[in-house]
């Protein structure tokens, strides 16, 4: 029978009066049921680092109480008849004991066009399952000592070389951040970066998450308009010129969709420059583009070391892989160090080394290809599903990249009581309007594909259309 016992060698009590009060406590509250076997008294009192004679006397005094029983050449019990009086504890609250875990409600299977997932029947479970067994079958003392809080060397060695061949950033492993994922990115960027009182840009419609995030620690968000060509720079000048920051998804705006041009980064990058302000690039989903080839990172057009770079593999790998990394200027590199400690959030080091092979191996970049050709087929078959209602319920925005499209509704619409309608009859979509800082925002619908097969997004699609 294992169970705690505590000493306090500052008590008056004497300590034999202290082990035989905690075992009698343990026996009223049902911890310890008759007939439970107690250590021997060499083995308690080697445990709790006193004379055996001490337990020994607990023993003795527990006996003489009637709560324990010895037999000789047997091992100490708890009395297998106790009186009941003794034994009508007060039953536990609702929901206590270790046995008595309340059940969290499940949430439904994932149905058409549910957000957030991925493709997990095309994930290489058994590639990657082998490489974390080998890692940590019998790890090598580095992994276990790694203490480097930007991550582990050898996966940031190969963000940078995936960067470069992906979409053209030159930077070095230094520079390389190894985060927990898009949150805990956002958060250390602000800690780093930004401070009390002063201004981020945040485009507007935007990802909430970042909205809340950059909103905290006594920064205000300045919501900038969106446009057909991504945050409008001029309308930012306008509102706050000398804001400390702004925050942009310029290859594939969150969550409209639209590629933010060359002239238009450019021009964010002369604010930026007259200000001295920073550019937050968040660019999560880059790799999966379907039309046409991708504009550079805005990382590689800055020449002034003002673009913090931001990306996640829980869209290119796995959402349960939970890392993500920076990119931050070498100038930048001591703020993040200290912010990173000063918060002491450490990244778990258990999928970094196994993630770290499979980028090295070329794995990485053929699952990531042979996903593009699987995604690719799903867009197109939604595309095709839902031309029907085009012009008559709604309007497709089909952005070139991504993992999901857009269906813009007539104004005065309201998507959040008919997402909520929807849902109702099996259809599960993303409101538009609450992706707005003011309410009520552009109505519209948000469609994911990624996680559904080809014959399902059809059927849901029909559904949808007959909803409408």
């Amino acid at each position: 029978m294992v169970f705690d016992i505590g000493i306090d060698r500052s008590d008056r009590e004497p300590l034999q009066s202290q082990i035989a009060r905690e075992i009698r406590v343990a026996v009223l509250s049902g911890r310890l049921r008759p007939q439970s076997k107690l250590p021997s008294t060499r083995a308690l009192a080697a445990e709790l680092s006193v004379a055996r004679a001490t337990v020994v006397e607990a023993y003795e005094q527990l006996q003489g109480e009637g709560y324990v029983e010895t037999r000789g050449g047997a091992a100490t019990r708890i009395a297998a008849e106790l009186p009941d009086a003794l034994l009508a504890v007060p039953k536990p609250m609702a929901g206590a004991g270790p046995m008595q875990i309340r059940a969290e409600r499940q949430r439904d299977p994932a149905r058409p066009f549910r957000a957030g997932l991925v493709d997990y029947a095309n994930f290489p479970h058994d590639d990657w399952g082998r490489i974390l067994g080998r890692v940590w079958r019998n790890p090598p003392i580095h992994l276990l000592e790694q203490r480097s809080v930007f991550g582990l060397p050898e996966l940031r060695l190969a963000i940078a070389r995936h960067l470069y061949e992906w979409r053209g950033i030159s930077c070095n492993a230094a520079q390389v951040i190894v985060t927990a994922g898009g949150a805990d990115a956002f958060d250390l960027v602000r800690r780093a970066c930004l401070k009390n009182g002063q201004k981020i840009w945040m485009e507007d419609p935007a990802y909430p998450t970042a909205r809340r995030i950059f909103g905290q620690g006594g920064v205000t968000p300045v919501s900038v308009p969106v446009d057909s060509e991504g945050l409008v720079v001029a309308k930012g000048r306008i509102l706050a010129e000398s804001a400390r920051a702004a925050f942009v998804t310029p290859a594939r705006q969150y969550p409209t969709g639209v590629t933010m041009p060359i002239a238009r980064r450019l021009e964010l990058l002369a604010w930026a420059k007259d200000n001295d302000s920073l550019i937050v690039e968040d660019d999560y989903d880059s790799e999966f583009r379907y039309v046409g080839r991708p504009l550079p990172a805005l990382s590689t057009l800055d020449t002034g070391a003002r673009v913090v770079y931001s990306g996640s593999f829980s869209k290119v790998f796995s959402p349960l892989v939970r890392l993500g990394y920076l990119v931050v200027p070498p100038t930048m590199a001591d703020a993040f160090a200290e912010a990173r400690r000063q918060h002491d959030a450490q990244v778990s080091v258990m999928a970094q080394p196994a993630l770290a092979e499979f980028m090295e191996s070329g794995a990485f970049a053929v699952h990531i290809r042979r996903m593009r050709r699987i995604y690719a087929a799903r867009r197109a078959a939604l595309l095709e599903a839902l031309k029907p209602g085009e012009g008559k319920l709604y309007e497709i925005e089909a952005s070139p990249a991504g993992l999901m499209l857009m269906l813009r509704l007539p104004q005065g619409r309201n998507d959040e009581a008919l997402s909520a309608k929807l849902l109702k009859q099996g259809i599960e979509t993303t409101p538009l309007s609450p992706h707005h800082a003011k309410r009520p925002g552009k109505p519209g619908l948000l469609l994911s594909f990624a996680g559904f097969t080809e014959s399902d997004l059809r059927t849901s699609a029909a559904k949808l259309m007959a909803a409408l």
